[in-house]
């Protein structure tokens, strides 16, 4: 009786370390883009981030709902998901040069891991945590 019990225990922890996992995945990548980052002569137009992160974002949620009948609200959630995604890590980049001029090169490493972090908690919601035995048999 016990082994069941804890094999109900065991996707809730599941959830927490996966979106863990991705929140310091996506910090670490984050850090990467800050302490790796050099000066360009050339700045990108704000205008240009937010097209590129509407284009991606349609593009991704086309591949993911390809034939697999989702409901409109469920389109739109996967739509928001992707968009917030590809801004964020977009503005982030746009936003380097800006953030090492007004605070150094210690306030852009953090910034881009917070965003690094965020990015990656926005993946963790987007994966589900794998059901177990246990829950197959429930179904």
């Amino acid at each position: 009786m016990s082994k069941t019990e804890n094999k109900n225990v065991a996707p809730t922890k599941q959830g927490y370390r996966l979106y863990f996992q991705y929140l310091l995945v996506g910090a670490a990548l984050g850090a990467y883009y800050g302490i790796f980052y050099r000066p360009a002569d050339t700045g990108v137009l704000f205008i240009s981030v937010v097209l590129l992160s509407l284009l991606s974002a349609v593009l991704v949620t086309v591949i993911q709902i390809w034939k697999k009948g989702y409901s409109f609200k469920e389109i739109l959630v996967i739509y928001l998901k992707s968009f917030a995604m590809f801004f964020l890590f977009l503005v982030m980049l746009w936003a380097r040069p800006m953030i090492m001029e007004w605070g150094g090169k210690g306030l852009l490493i953090g910034f881009t891991t917070f965003i690094g972090a965020l990015i990656g908690f926005i993946m963790g919601t987007r994966k589900k945590p794998s059901a177990t035995a246990s829950d197959q048999d429930k179904k």
